[in-house]
């Protein structure tokens, strides 16, 4: 291990970061011969290249689309550009994100350590990661699990990369699935997790990398894991004996985090395969108990093409014995049923180990908020219920 290659501090990303658009500060900044590898000989232009390496950084961590600006989820990366890249003042950021000073900081913490390790990757460090840094800025960020089509997240990705690829002198072959690789995932943990080891795999490869899509049915004969994306390259004479890199350990912390695993194998002719796994997507199985024949087709239409099984009846009694059999994520409960009403089959529900745990969704004409509550329900819809009122509900409570 180098000097160099633990020298990344965050305390040096966090000055370099307030010093951004200061060119001779960045000139003297330790962070320069870190990161600009190609020779430059210009001063001015190195400083821009080391200030557009970083901002390149920054916006790569930015979650894409569903991920919505200024939400929980978006502000620990958000903030780094309104405040470094785009300058804004820390109050005019509180006022326009509706955040405290405290907040903002917390935020801004959680931001620039996961900068740090994404940078410490870039320049192809071979430490040890910062745990204690690197479990903060995940539980600020928190978890976001959601169906993930690891097609669009390799699109995705790749051009993330190609600064540091065609640096290098090397090019990533990505060869998507014939068939869509539904994960569950976190999209914003994925994204790192791909763009930290695409960029051990640059760096370690003797050539170009190849960038594979693996689907749910290729994998299942296998080690059970679905799907994965795969990387093969041949590796440099001198990495053959190299053991695996920052990058790596930072991949495979962020796959774990949301339930996935990375594999490594290395060939006896310096061949190497790194597979980033995630967890398979099985449609939420949701139980609607309902004894308006209508109002059970209407619901499994609004419900229909979202990602959720529909399981239904219109016998409270056998609601119990369905939410078991089907391993059910969630049950959209009606109150008034002829021959047992909505609160009896709440309590028994809650009553059965078996599905004492899955939430319940009480959708009604009455509006009895405390007591489905306290009876256990988890939410309450007063019928009628609009098709965007029920989807919102239901991803909130299934998560998916």
């Amino acid at each position: 291990m180098s000097d160099q290659e633990v020298a990344i501090r965050e305390e040096m990303v966090r000055d370099a970061l307030m010093h951004l658009y200061d060119n001779a500060y960045l000139l003297q900044h330790p962070l320069l011969p870190l990161l600009v590898k190609r020779h430059v000989p210009a001063p001015l232009a190195r400083a821009q290249q080391l200030r557009s390496i970083i901002i390149e950084a920054v916006h790569s961590l930015t979650p894409p689309a569903p991920v919505v600006a200024k939400s929980k989820e978006w502000r620990p990366y958000g903030v780094l550009i309104l405040r470094y890249v785009d300058r804004m003042s820390d109050e005019r950021i509180q006022r326009d994100l509706a955040i405290s000073e405290r907040q903002l900081f917390r935020d801004l913490k959680a931001g620039i350590a996961l900068l740090t390790v994404t940078l410490r990757a870039q320049a192809g460090g071979e430490g040890e990661l910062d745990q204690d840094a690197l479990a903060t800025s995940l539980q600020e960020v928190g978890l976001r699990l959601e169906r993930l089509d690891l097609n669009a997240l390799g699109s995705q990705v790749l051009p993330l990369v190609q600064g540091l690829s065609g640096a290098l002198g090397k090019v990533i072959h990505l060869q998507p699935a014939p068939a869509e690789a539904i994960a569950v995932a976190d999209l914003a943990l994925s994204r790192q997790a791909l763009i930290s080891a695409l960029s051990h795999a640059l760096h370690h490869a003797g050539g170009d990398v190849c960038l594979r899509v693996v689907t749910d049915q290729e994998t299942r004969e296998g080690a059970g894991l679905a799907p994965a994306l795969v990387l093969q390259f041949q590796r440099e004479a001198a990495a053959t004996q190299a053991p695996p890199s920052e990058a790596l350990g930072l991949a495979r912390q962020l796959l774990e985090q949301q339930g996935g695993s990375l594999q490594l194998e290395d060939g006896e002719q310096g061949e190497r395969c790194i597979s980033l796994h995630w967890s398979r997507f099985e449609e939420p199985a949701i139980l609607i108990v309902d004894d308006d024949p209508a109002m059970l087709r209407l619901f499994g239409r609004y419900l229909a093409g979202h990602g959720y099984r529909v399981v239904s009846t219109n016998d409270g009694s056998e609601a119990v014995k369905l939410a078991g059999e089907n391993y059910v994520r969630l049950v959209i409960l009606d109150v008034m049923m002829r021959d047992m009403d909505g609160w009896t089959v709440l309590q028994q529900l809650k009553a059965d180990p078996a599905t004492g745990e899955v939430p319940v969704l009480v959708c009604s004409v009455i509006n009895e908020p405390q007591l489905a509550l306290a009876l256990g329900a988890t939410a309450l819809l007063r019928k009628p219920v609009r098709q965007e009122q029920l989807l919102s509900t239901v991803m909130e409570i299934v998560g998916i």
